[in-house]
């Protein structure tokens, strides 16, 4: 770790017998100062700002500084000195710094794509599938139970995979879900993504709502 104090480095920065700069009632100070080394212009920087810099000397080995040139307070010249240069100020109090690398921004993640809703028409394709295969199938005829169910569906509508993600209650009926599910077709299957799981909500009847499967299967 490398301590430079401003008041300390004067001579050592500045031509001999020459005053430090003065800040104007707006409290900038006229800088100008070329790019070089960094370690070079954080003491000159020091010096004419009168503040106690830390830094360890590996940060600054090869790393030049930005040019400087106008009248800027203390810290606007600091982060101008610094830019480009991965390094930031951490200030410990109104006089008092220290070099550290700067904190690397958050990766940029994109967004995922939205999953475009199901048309009207998609929908009432696989409702009527599902009903006229559920209603073949005694132990999973729908109308008595509530299930959540995920179908992979492939091009030709063809389920390649089920999966049922909450219990009908009975394991009985459970596998025969599975099973009804897995021979089940869509005469169209639905747009978007063939990865795309079609997540299935079935639910018991309630009130005085027919039973899906008088009309579901034909005599």
């Amino acid at each position: 770790m490398t301590l430079i104090l401003g008041i300390l480095s004067l001579a050592a920065v500045s031509h001999a017998g020459e005053p430090a700069p003065s800040p104007d009632a707006a409290g900038r100070i006229a800088f100008d100062l070329p790019a070089q080394p960094l370690a070079t212009a954080v003491q000159v920087y020091a010096q004419a700002t009168g503040q106690s810099v830390f830094f360890d000397g590996q940060l600054t080995a090869g790393l030049e500084s930005a040019a400087l040139h106008g009248l800027f307070t203390p810290r606007e010249a600091l982060q101008r000195l610094l830019a480009g240069t991965r390094l930031a100020a951490r200030h410990t109090d109104a006089r008092t710094f220290t070099l550290v690398e700067a904190e690397a921004p958050p990766p940029v993640v994109a967004p995922a794509p939205p999953v475009p809703a199901m048309s009207p028409r998609d929908a009432r394709v696989v409702q009527q599938a599902l009903e006229r295969t559920l209603c073949r199938w005694p132990h999973a005829r729908p109308g008595t139970y509530r299930a959540l169910v995920q179908l992979w569906v492939g091009p030709g509508g063809h389920v390649r995979r089920t999966r049922l993600l909450s219990s009908t209650g009975l394991a009985q009926r459970d596998a025969a879900l599975e099973a009804a599910m897995n021979t089940l077709v869509l005469d169209r299957p639905p747009e978007g993504e063939a990865d795309q799981p079609l997540t299935v909500l079935l639910l018991p009847r309630t009130g005085d709502r027919p039973d899906v499967c008088d009309a579901a299967v034909s005599p």
